[in-house]
């Protein structure tokens, strides 16, 4: 019995994932496959913010797709390791190309280089998995290069560059042309490099590196917005720790916001006085009539609901005279005065105070 899949197995399984279909028989191309299939990726490791489709070229620079947007690739340098067990000669064990190949390793890893934390302009160097040396395929796509999939742009900024030596000299690059028939796997970050060659080992690479919020990241502040949390009381007894929105009302209150860091000024109360010498409809806004009257009139209240819950406001004779001139106060519709529908000044230089429940009475106090 057979302890190993056949090439035709292994690849004909690999294709067809790639292409969205389960591989079910060797005998059925991917066209004959109806059972469909995907990659799997848990939401810790899918892009969840938006990549430039031609960022900048500086390394160690945050680049956004737009302005406004958050930063979301750095272009790195990365050391590149080769890894031990990768060791044979393609042309002795086969697997290699046409071209003349030695003994040495096939397969490489990319780290994060020694010095990332103090060189890198990225907000979150020195903490998760952007520290000094930390391997990409280690974060399990907690470190992803971003893939050349992600751009139409000419020329495409996210092609890995691969170097033999100091990556600032343009002579130590190992380009595509190179007869070493080389493959990077963007999300592992891993190299492989089918046909060795001594002269051409890669020493260093350069390629960006996504530095946004993945996928879980804003799953959970919709989940978990800030501020949903808050506890709001009225003279210490707790109202509601659920909030969607709070509103403040009132024409001496206003509201500034910088940000997340919101202001409420709550200013002294405006008095304002209206002289009154005629029948007039209140308004809520009026704080003090002042009536002078020359003959009968009436101070016609707009209805209590108009008027803040305890809103207050206070109606004096300033002419003394209420007691020639007849004075009336109507309450709107059927709401009532004190459980009446209207109340009379009738003393010289009287006043009366009152104040809406917010609903359909006002009081004198």
């Amino acid at each position: 019995m057979s302890t190993g899949k056949t090439n035709i197995t292994s690849t004909q399984f690999a294709a067809k994932k790639l292409l969205g279909k389960a591989h079910t028989s060797n005998l059925k191309s991917d066209v004959n496959e109806v059972i469909p299939s995907n990659v799997s990726l848990p939401s810790e490791g899918i892009f969840g913010e938006l990549i430039p489709n031609s960022p900048g070229s500086d390394f160690y620079t945050i680049y956004s797709a737009s302005a406004g947007q958050p930063g979301t690739v750095e272009r790195v340098y990365f050391d590149i390791v080769s890894i031990s067990d990768t060791i044979y000669d393609a042309n002795v064990d086969g697997g290699g190309g046409d071209e003349a190949s030695t003994s040495g390793p096939h397969g490489y890893y990319l780290k994060l280089p020694s010095n990332y934390e103090t060189t890198s302009s990225n907000p979150n160097a020195g903490s998760g998995n952007f520290t000094n040396g930390k391997r990409v395929y280690d974060s399990r796509g907690g470190l992803q290069l971003v893939p050349p999939l992600i751009s139409n742009a000419s020329p495409n900024k996210y092609v890995m560059k691969i170097y033999k030596g100091d990556p600032t000299n343009p002579a130590n690059e190992i380009t595509s042309g190179d007869s070493i028939d080389w493959q990077v796997d963007y999300y592992a970050g891993t190299i492989f490099i089918q046909d060795y060659d001594s002269s051409k080992v890669p020493l260093t690479a350069s390629a960006y590196l996504y530095v946004g919020e993945y996928l879980s990241d804003k799953i959970d502040s919709i989940s978990n917005p800030v501020g949903a949390n808050v506890t709001i009381k009225d003279e210490g007894s707790t109202l509601t720790t659920s909030v969607d929105s709070i509103d403040f009302v009132g024409s001496g209150v206003t509201v500034t916001n910088s940000g997340d860091d919101v202001t409420v000024n709550v200013s002294a109360i405006a008095y304002q006085r209206t002289n009154v010498t005629t029948t007039i409809t209140a308004s809520i806004s009026d704080k003090i009539l002042g009536i002078n009257a020359t003959n009968n009139l009436e101070i016609r209240l707009p209805s209590a609901a108009d008027y803040a819950n305890g809103q207050y406001f206070t109606i004096k004779d300033e002419s003394g005279n209420a007691d020639t001139y007849s004075i009336t106060i109507l309450a709107s519709g059927s709401q009532t005065i004190d459980g009446e529908s209207s109340i009379l000044l009738e003393s010289p230089y009287s006043a009366v105070n009152l104040y809406s429940d917010g609903v359909d009475k006002f009081f004198i106090y």
